[in-house]
């Protein structure tokens, strides 16, 4: 009985790194934004745009509630999808970016008030799709 459960026991910890490995996301987006041609991106992408107060001092800050980027694929080419949030007022305040490889451009989708969207970085269809993919 005590072989049975120490080989159990084994078995459950040699498996848990894989597990671990496979939860555990991409950057997230002020890490994103420590990288030079990721900011940029999100520069361009905010150029002209009139966006929250909140969206302005996380550029300045990075910080933020955000969770882990995740894979997008838009035409064949893994686009990373990040996320942060206005403190406090997460569930009517978000902002959603994605960023082409390397970080060569950014396109984003802010939610404000919990209903009304605003894409920044003038996405096109597919990449709409992608985001709201991201975002369901």
């Amino acid at each position: 009985m005590l072989a049975q459960r120490l080989c159990l026991i084994l078995l459950l910890l040699g498996s848990a790194p894989v597990f671990a490995a496979d939860n555990t996301g991409g950057p997230y987006l002020f890490d994103l934004m420590k990288q030079p041609s990721y900011r940029a991106a999100w520069t361009s992408m905010l150029a002209g745009e009139t966006v929250p107060d909140w969206v302005e001092t996380y550029a300045k800050t990075l910080d933020g509630p955000a969770i882990p980027s995740i894979n997008i694929q838009v035409d064949g080419k893994a686009h990373l999808l990040g996320f942060v949030c206005k403190a406090h007022d997460c569930g009517e305040n978000q902002l959603y970016v994605l960023f082409a490889p390397d970080g060569a451009r950014a396109w984003g989708l802010l939610l404000m008030g919990g209903k009304q969207r605003k894409w920044l970085g003038a996405p096109d269809e597919s990449v709409q799709t992608a985001i709201l993919s991201g975002v369901e």
